[in-house]
C-alpha cells in the first residue's frame, strides 16, 4: 500500500471515528429530552420555544468556523431541533398552502422531515386547526401590503385571544423552498418568549379619519421603534375601520406601558393591542 493510499485509510478511520462519536452524543441528547419530557409533564410546560431555539441557533452560529457550511450546520439542528421536540409530546404543523403558492416548502426546511404538517388552503382553516387543539401551530404567509386577500385581518379582528404570533421562518437560509415571497409567520396558542433578539407585532384599530401618517406619528411619540406597517383601509371588503398591523423592535407584552400612552394621546385610535413576537432571523434571512 502507498503511502498516499496508507493516509487515506487513516484519514477514513478518523471520520468513522468522528461519526461514532456524535452518535453517541445524539443519543446522550436524546436521552437529556426524555427527562426534560418527564419535567414537563410534572411542572408543566409548553413543547415548543421558538424564542429558546433561536438562542440555541444564534449560539452555535456565533462559534462556527472553518469551510463547513454555516447553513448546513443550521439546517442539521433545525431536523434535530424539531425531532426532540416531537418526542416530548404530538406535534403537528398546520400550513397554508394551495399546492401552486403556499408555505409547504419553507415549513418543512424549517421544521424538518419527521415533523407531522397538514395542509390547508385557507388561513381560516389553519386558525380553526390551532384554536381546536387539531395542530399545535401554524404557518402562514407573512403579510404584506397590497395583498389581494390578506390573512391577517380574520386573525387579527374578533380573534380567538389565545392565539399569538411566536416565530419568523425561514431563520437562516431559504435552501430550496418554493411558492413563498420572503418568508412566514408562525401562530401558536402559547405565549411567545423572548430571545434576546426580537421583534413584536402590534395591531391598532382606527376611525376613518386615522392616515398612516398621524399612526406613525403617534407610535414614535409613544416610544416604539417602527420597522414596519402593513395597513388595511376601510374600503376593504375584510374592515369596517382602518386597521394596521406593525412589527416594532424588541419583546413587547400586552401590558407594556406604551401601549396606553399610545391610545390615550393619539387621535383617532379606537385599540392597540400585540399579538405576538419573533426571534429575529440570523443576517440575511429576513429577505424583503
Amino acid at each position: 500500500m502507498t503511502r498516499d493510499k496508507s493516509n487515506l485509510s487513516d484519514l477514513r478511520r478518523e471520520i468513522d471515528d468522528i461519526d461514532n462519536a456524535l452518535h453517541d452524543l445524539l443519543m446522550r441528547r436524546a436521552s437529556v429530552v426524555d427527562r426534560v419530557k418527564e419535567s414537563k409533564q410534572t411542572v408543566g410546560g409548553v413543547i415548543y420555544r421558538p424564542g429558546r431555539e433561536a438562542e440555541i441557533m444564534r449560539r452555535l452560529a456565533a462559534r462556527h468556523t472553518g469551510s463547513l457550511s454555516r447553513n448546513v450546520v443550521v439546517r442539521i439542528w433545525r431536523e434535530l431541533m424539531s425531532a426532540f421536540v416531537s418526542m416530548q409530546g404530538p406535534f403537528v404543523v398546520s400550513v397554508w398552502d394551495t399546492g401552486d403558492v403556499g408555505c409547504w416548502d419553507v415549513a418543512r426546511d424549517h421544521f424538518g422531515t419527521e415533523t407531522t404538517m397538514t395542509r390547508h388552503q385557507s388561513a381560516g382553516a389553519v386558525l380553526h386547526a390551532i384554536a381546536e387543539g387539531a395542530a399545535t401551530i401554524g404557518v402562514l404567509p407573512l403579510p404584506q401590503d397590497g395583498e389581494a386577500d390578506p390573512w391577517w385581518p380574520a386573525f387579527a379582528l374578533g380573534r380567538d385571544k389565545r392565539l399569538q404570533i411566536c416565530a419568523r421562518v425561514p431563520f437562516a437560509s431559504r435552501g430550496n423552498s418554493r411558492g413563498i415571497r420572503s418568508g412566514a409567520l408562525i401562530v401558536s396558542a402559547a405565549a411567545p418568549e423572548p430571545s434576546g433578539n426580537d421583534r413584536s407585532l402590534l395591531l391598532v384599530e382606527c376611525d376613518e379619519s386615522t392616515s398612516r401618517g398621524r399612526l406613525t406619528d403617534g407610535l414614535v411619540a409613544a416610544k416604539f421603534d417602527i420597522v414596519t406597517v402593513v395597513g388595511l383601509s376601510s374600503s376593504d371588503a375584510h374592515s369596517a375601520i382602518p386597521v394596521f398591523l406593525v412589527e416594532i423592535a424588541g419583546f413587547a407584552t400586552p401590558d407594556d406601558d406604551r401601549l396606553a400612552s399610545f391610545v390615550e394621546h393619539s387621535t383617532g385610535i379606537v385599540s392597540a393591542d400585540i399579538v405576538g413576537a419573533y426571534a429575529v432571523p440570523l443576517d440575511g434571512a429576513l429577505g424583503s
